[in-house]
């Protein structure tokens, strides 16, 4: 069985699945406005000076934080969604007969959230398309900023993608990651620069933060739609970190499968 048609068998499952539940996608939209009303209001009280000088960033507090909300919601997804996928099979009763099929289990598990990370993907984009219509955020939007931005979002979810895989072999071997998952997401949240520069940390905090590839990108996105400098080094160093990660985590999500079966909990949860 040929890659392409794993890939496509995932996504036309998960795609007929999400598509008999059509009130989520309002609900999410209206959600997606609530949560920038409320930033919104925020930026009014807050002074965009400090948060422009580091990149020359345009949109105030309002565009540095409608950004970074874009790439945790894809993150957030990301990260669950490998593992919460592999529940699903599991709880079905499907999961070990996915491992038998001649697939790999690295290929399945990357195809089993294709298209959560395509949806999350979506979903970010409307946000920020929100914030434009709505709230008017004022972005920029030549072909070099938007060449560089949809680069940096590759690199993004690739990263996220073997974050995602690397829980989900956490999974396989202590089940329960509910824990993990929460403090990965806040600890990206707070030390990504999310919701506030990263400058304000004391200097040891600021230099993890800075060591962190989820702030690269997140500090390349903002440079290419908010007209700030787009630093190289980032960007490369957000796909070499990518590059290096993904096999990692393919590899230990395969080494949990080994141990699973040896071990006889392959199909527990």
């Amino acid at each position: 069985m040929s890659t392409l048609s794993v890939l496509g068998a995932f996504l036309r499952r998960d795609f007929r699945i999400n598509i008999s539940y059509r009130a989520s996608f309002a609900l999410e939209l209206l959600s997606t406005l609530f949560l920038l009303a409320l930033f919104f209001y925020l930026s009014r009280v807050v002074d965009d000076a400090e948060l422009a000088s580091g990149q020359d960033l345009g949109g105030g507090y309002f565009g540095y934080a409608v950004v970074g909300l874009a790439l945790l919601s894809i993150v957030q997804v990301s990260l669950s969604s490998f593992s919460r996928k592999l529940n699903e099979e599991q709880q079905s009763g499907t999961f070990e007969a996915l491992m038998a099929t001649p697939v790999s289990p690295s290929l399945i598990v990357l195809a089993s959230a294709v298209y959560e990370l395509l949806r999350a993907t979506f979903s970010a984009l409307v946000l920020i398309a929100a914030a434009v219509a709505v709230f008017g955020l004022r972005l920029q939007v030549d072909p070099a900023s938007i060449g560089i931005a949809v680069v940096a979002l590759v690199g993004c979810l690739g990263l996220f993608a073997s974050l995602g895989v690397a829980v989900a072999a956490f999974t396989v071997v202590f089940k329960r990651t509910t824990a993990l998952l929460g403090m990965v997401i806040t600890g990206l949240a707070l030390l990504g620069g999310v919701y506030f520069p990263i400058e304000v940390f004391p200097d040891p905090l600021e230099q993890i933060a800075n060591a962190l590839p989820f702030t690269w990108g997140l500090d390349v996105l903002r440079a290419s739609l908010l007209g700030g400098d787009v630093d190289p080094a980032q960007l490369a160093g957000l796909f070499g970190s990518a590059a290096l990660l993904l096999p990692l985590a393919l590899l230990g999500f395969g080494v949990a499968v080994r141990r699973a079966r040896q071990t006889g909990t392959l199909a527990q949860y």
